[in-house]
C-alpha cells in the first residue's frame, strides 16, 4: 500500500461514482483534496478512501463498495488498526469547534462545508481515549453520530472521553426526518 495505489485509484474515479459523491455533497476540489478513487479489491469494485497514519502516510483504503453493487464497508488490507479520519484536522484546525461523526463519507461532507471534522474509521465504538486527548481542550465539541442504537451509545461514549479531558462538548441528535438509521448526509 503506498501512494502509487492511491494515485492509481484515484485517477481511475469513473464519472457516474463522482457524481454518487456529489449526490452526497461531496465537492470536487474535496474529492480531489482527499484522493477518493475506485478500484478492484477482493474481487469487486470499490470506492477507495485512502487513510493516513497520524504522521501522515498513506496506511490503507476504507473502501465501500460501488452502490450499483452493494453497500458493504471493508479495509484493505483486511486487519488494519483503527485510525482518525483525518489527522491532519487536528493539527491544522485554525478555529474552537470540531464536530466528529460516524463515518467517512459523512466527515468529507462536512469538509465540503468547511466544518472542521473527524471520524473513526472502524464504527461508532472503535474512538480511543488517546484519540480524545489529541483533541485541544479548549475546543467545542460537537458529536453527531448516526441516528440508530449503536450512534446513540458510540456517540455518549465519545462524549465522556472529550469531557473528560476537559472539552466543552454537546452530542447532536438528528431529527426523526432523517429515517431510523439516519446520518449526517441524510439530514
Amino acid at each position: 500500500f503506498n501512494t502509487e495505489v492511491v494515485e492509481k485509484c484515484h485517477l481511475a474515479l469513473p464519472p457516474h461514482i463522482r457524481e454518487y459523491l456529489h449526490k452526497r455533497g461531496l465537492s470536487d476540489a474535496v474529492i480531489d483534496e482527499y484522493k477518493l478513487g475506485y478500484g478492484q479489491f477482493y474481487r469487486k469494485p470499490w470506492i477507495t478512501i485512502p487513510i493516513k497514519d497520524i504522521y501522515g502516510n498513506y496506511s490503507f483504503f476504507k473502501l465501500r463498495q460501488d452502490p450499483a453493487f452493494g453497500n458493504d464497508k471493508i479495509t484493505y488490507p483486511k486487519g488494519v488498526e483503527a485510525q482518525i479520519y483525518d489527522w491532519e484536522t487536528l493539527s491544522n484546525l485554525n478555529n474552537d469547534k470540531l464536530v466528529i461523526c460516524e463515518g467517512e463519507l459523512d466527515r468529507l461532507l462536512l469538509s465540503s462545508q468547511m466544518i472542521s471534522a473527524i471520524t473513526s474509521t472502524h464504527g461508532a465504538m472503535t474512538f480511543k481515549q488517546e484519540w480524545a486527548e489529541k483533541v485541544r481542550k479548549s475546543q467545542k465539541i460537537y458529536i453527531c453520530f448516526d441516528k440508530d442504537e449503536a450512534g446513540k451509545k458510540g456517540s455518549e461514549r465519545v462524549a465522556q472521553m472529550v469531557e473528560n479531558g476537559g472539552s466543552e462538548t454537546y452530542i447532536i441528535t438528528l431529527p426523526e426526518e432523517v429515517g431510523e438509521h439516519g446520518d449526517i448526509t441524510d439530514y
